[in-house]
């Protein structure tokens, strides 16, 4: 089996997490990263990661890493940068023009035909043309709240309801997802992001559409709560609980999720993924000490490219258009 050529685009914590898990894959063969941050330009790998190669280097384009790849059957980059779509579309365009499928951690773009549908056209329209893939993936939109429930909903036969919840001690995780769902912040500075819809974790929305898409739920009916946690001294932002609510019919499905930091109390990290069904089959999973979001990331990330690599889907493709992502045993 040949050798899969792997550009780490976007070296942040989560980006340099894939650079890890890529460097250590046998399967894969880092050719390099892309990055805009100018300390980091012209270094090895290796001084990032120290598994990485020490004769693959960082670049400001990736234009500059075609005259290695080109050598490459499969071409896959590995692209974290943002979370919202439109922003970080024409990075995953020029990715595209030099022949890559695009695995991002991008939250929105997991299944983003609901909220951008004429982009998410044109992204697919654009890689069918260029016989290239890109899907949006990830914990957290992509696996805990949306593909694992999903799979779980195989062995049932007549869902009424979904209910997905899903605690996290975020001081445990990297500092921007920290600032991300506003902690450390104000009651006043955090309500003026929220006004723009400028705060809180991106993706749950996404994870719900496509759950409604898959499971052919055509509801127009969504709504969305906040409930925050406060530091009553000094009006600092602990933690946050939304939830997001879409129903059809008789049928009600219940996403929740916290996110919490609460001075040295953390509440035990959990996963739990409920089905109830009108046929009495009543699926339970239960995760005592959850996915730890940042190194499963990753792992998710590298599995996923992987898979994209070898079976050559094209288009704008979600994580229920393929076939089963997976590890593969290295032995």
């Amino acid at each position: 089996m040949s050798k899969i050529a792997v550009v780490s685009f976007g070296l942040g914590p989560i980006g340099v997490e894939i650079l890890k898990k890529c460097s250590l894959e046998e399967h894969i063969e880092v050719v390099g990263g892309v990055d805009v941050d100018p300390q980091k330009l012209e270094l090895p790998l290796s001084e990032l990661v120290s598994e990485a190669p020490t004769n693959r280097h960082i670049h400001d384009n990736i234009s500059k890493l075609q005259h290695i790849v080109s050598a490459y059957e499969h071409k896959v980059a590995v692209h974290a940068t943002g979370s919202h779509l439109p922003s970080v579309w024409p990075q995953i365009k020029e990715l595209l023009d030099h022949g890559f499928h695009v695995v991002s951690t991008c939250e929105e773009l997991l299944y983003p035909w609901h909220r951008y549908p004429e982009l998410s056209a044109e992204i697919d329209q654009y890689a069918q043309r260029k016989g290239k893939a890109v899907i949006g993936t990830g914990i957290n939109p992509g696996f805990v709240m949306d593909t694992l429930p999903l799979v779980a909903s195989t062995v049932t036969d007549g869902i009424t309801r979904i209910q997905i919840k899903r605690h996290v001690d975020a001081s445990k995780r990297r500092v921007p997802l920290q600032q991300k769902v506003g902690i450390g912040k104000t009651v006043k500075a955090f309500e003026e992001l929220a006004k723009d819809n400028a705060i809180g974790h991106v993706g749950l929305e996404e994870s719900l559409r496509m759950l409604a898409a898959v499971l052919a739920l055509r509801s127009k009916t969504l709504t969305h709560h906040y409930n925050l946690f406060y530091l009553s001294k000094n009006c600092l932002f602990l933690g946050l609980t939304w939830k997001l609510e879409m129903s059809q019919g008789s049928f009600r499905r219940v996403q929740s999720q916290k996110k919490e930091h609460s001075n040295n109390k953390w509440q035990q990290v959990r996963l739990k993924t409920q089905f109830l069904s009108k046929g009495m089959i009543h699926v339970q999973l239960l995760i005592p000490n959850g996915i730890f979001g940042d190194t499963a990331t990753a792992s998710m990330i590298v599995n996923v490219g992987k898979s994209l690599a070898w079976q050559e889907q094209v288009g704008l493709v979600t994580m229920m258009d393929g076939g089963l992502p997976r590890y593969r045993y290295k032995g």
